[in-house]
């Protein structure tokens, strides 16, 4: 959810498409019975629920997933999926607050409009903002693989409203236009110059002696952006990029400090959502045990070591998934399609029924709502030695969810657990107890739209 507070443009928009669908709820009151729909009781009021709603509701179905929403069907899907859970949202508020409802005449024709208006408004919207006018120049320092990630970000990301012209490298011998390396960091001033250049990003982490400072210095004073490549990914990505990353890089980061107040602000809102949780789940996890002893033999949870903060072992409970002999060979990842998971398991896996016990993990303290996924020790000893910075992950307890759960892929190979390991990293960097609520909302998301789950 904060990554609508990350992206200025993507806040306004949604602000923006907010304020255009409250308009829709009065112009459908008026259109249903006419000018003195104006005057309709508490009409204002009952149009800024309906469109908090229904723009929870187009988040949700990722709408505002700037990169995948850009076509008019993906537009036009999106806006109807979630339509549909804005309705079943809005029927059962307006059933448990009558003084919230608005007619049923209203309702559908407010639906209508929205279906109609907001693809078409969203297609216009890209169509004028992808085009020339509204980007903004921009150049890479840097032809590593950091620099590659920040060049296709820009490249694939048109929302951002950058166009790259291209990268500069070290040395004149890799220079080549071919492959979008232009010149070399010397030449910075004068292609800024001659291209219309507004933004330089400096992307390549080892700088001693290589740095164009007169120049950026030069550029800067001129009114060009100068950003930091490694902050740049950051920010729009929402994770730390680790391939070339160097320690003093973490060491004197801003971040990365959870102080006492946020300490026990965290500790108070995993106790009460665990409690909670278990309270709201009693029903689901009480159908999951006779699912499970019905449909195979073997104990109905599954306990496992697990490594907690700084290391310390605790044993995690879930609902058993898999067969009961799943690990005779011994320990190995999950797999797509993993043969050893039983239909049962498939399904509570799928919905995150399987993780429903370890809210217990979480009220005895050995766990957290939201952290890192806990890891077992035997592929912790592997991933050390695989992963830069991967033992720092184990510096806060582990989330019964998480950023690096709901942002990537379930972990299955080490290339899998770098990625997870960059989105874990931001977290631990940038945690704040908004973030964690954030990240929360998120997982019903995951959930419903089953991403991510093995």
């Amino acid at each position: 959810m904060l990554e609508l507070l990350r992206s200025p443009r993507r806040l306004l928009l949604f602000l923006f498409e907010g304020v255009l669908v409250a308009i829709l709820v009065v112009l459908a009151t008026c259109i249903r019975i006419g000018i003195e729909g104006l005057r309709y009781p508490n009409i204002t009021k009952k149009a800024l629920v309906v469109a908090l709603v229904i723009q929870g509701a187009f988040y949700y179905s990722g709408l505002y997933d700037l990169q995948a929403a850009r076509s008019a069907r993906l537009v036009f899907q999106k806006t109807l999926q979630g339509l549909l859970f804005a309705s079943v949202i809005l029927l059962s508020l307006f059933y448990a607050v009558p003084l919230l409802e608005v007619g049923r005449g209203i309702f559908l024709t407010t639906m209508a409009l929205t279906a109609i208006v907001v693809p078409l408004w969203r297609f216009g919207y890209n169509r004028v903002t992808e085009g020339s006018a509204f980007f903004r120049r921009a150049i890479v320092i840097g032809s590593g693989a950091l620099a590659l990630e920040v060049a296709n970000l820009i490249r694939q990301r048109p929302h951002l409203g950058l166009e790259l012209v291209g990268l500069l490298a070290r040395d004149r011998v890799q220079v080549n236009p071919g492959e979008g390396v232009i010149g070399t960091y010397r030449d910075l001033l004068e292609l800024v110059t001659e291209l219309d250049v507004k933004t330089v990003l400096v992307a390549y982490p080892d700088r001693r002696g290589t740095l164009p400072v007169d120049q950026l210095l030069e550029v800067k004073f001129r009114g060009v952006e100068v950003m930091e490549g490694v902050q740049f990914y950051e920010r729009e990505m929402g994770k730390i990029y680790v391939r070339e990353l160097k320690p003093s890089q973490l060491i004197f980061a801003e971040g990365f400090t959870i102080g006492p107040g946020e300490r026990r602000a965290k500790r108070i809102l995993d106790v009460f959502c665990a409690g909670l949780g278990l309270l709201l789940a009693t029903p689901i996890m009480l159908l999951a045990v006779i699912a499970i002893k019905l449909e195979s033999p073997g104990p109905v949870l599954y306990k496992q070591v697990r490594a907690g903060q700084f290391g310390k072992l605790f044993t995690i409970l879930k609902f058993r998934s898999m067969r009961s002999d799943a690990e005779a060979g011994g320990a190995q990842f999950a797999q797509v399609n993993d043969p050893r998971v039983t239909r049962v398991g498939a399904f509570i896996r799928r919905t995150r029924v399987d993780e429903l016990p370890q809210l217990w993990n979480v009220l005895q303290g050995d766990m957290s709502m939201v952290g890192p996924r806990p890891e077992r020790p035997v592929f912790i000893e592997k991933l050390e030695q695989q992963v830069p910075y991967f033992k720092q992950r184990l510096y806060v307890k582990p989330g019964l969810t998480g950023h690096a759960q709901v942002r990537a892929p379930y972990g299955a190979s080490t290339e899998d657990m770098i990625e997870k390991l960059q989105y874990d990293l931001y977290y631990i960097k940038s945690y704040s107890v908004l973030f964690d609520l954030s990240i929360m909302l998120d997982t019903i998301k995951v959930v419903i739209f089953r991403i991510g789950s093995r």
